[in-house]
């Protein structure tokens, strides 16, 4: 799969009005972006906004997101996982196939929805696993 990033720039007139900025685009939004901006993305716990938070969230929240090493895990074709301490993992499935996620307590964030305890093509999670 091909993944088309665009990115477009605009300049910014802004105005005060109260004590909130207002911002006129320089050039239109594209029409096929309206689901793009923040008020369509908010609350949804799939778009990439939201995916954006939880994932600053829980890096503040974890220690093992700080400094330190990683590990491999042993995974199969197409699959990409490591662990840090303490008691981390992070598995991306790159393979034609849902594959099982490897022993965990809680998935603390997935990239789309996973189907029970496999990970779909094209998904990533990350894993507490110790309880």
């Amino acid at each position: 799969m091909f993944l088309r990033i665009q990115v477009w720039l605009c300049i910014v007139i802004a105005t005060k009005q109260g004590s909130r900025a207002v911002a006129a685009p320089w050039l239109p939004q594209p029409p096929d972006w309206k689901d793009r901006t923040v008020a369509a993305q908010s609350g949804d716990p799939y778009s990439m906004l939201e995916l954006y938070r939880t994932a600053l969230r829980i890096r503040r929240a974890e220690p093992a997101l700080g400094e330190g090493g990683m590990r491999w895990l042993p995974v199969s074709d197409g699959v990409l996982a490591f662990a840090r301490e303490p008691g981390f993992a992070c598995v991306l499935n790159l393979s034609a196939v849902a594959v099982p996620l490897p022993a965990h307590a809680e998935v603390l964030l997935a990239s789309g929805p996973l189907d029970g305890d496999a990970l779909p093509v094209d998904t990533a999670a990350w894993l507490r696993t110790r309880g």
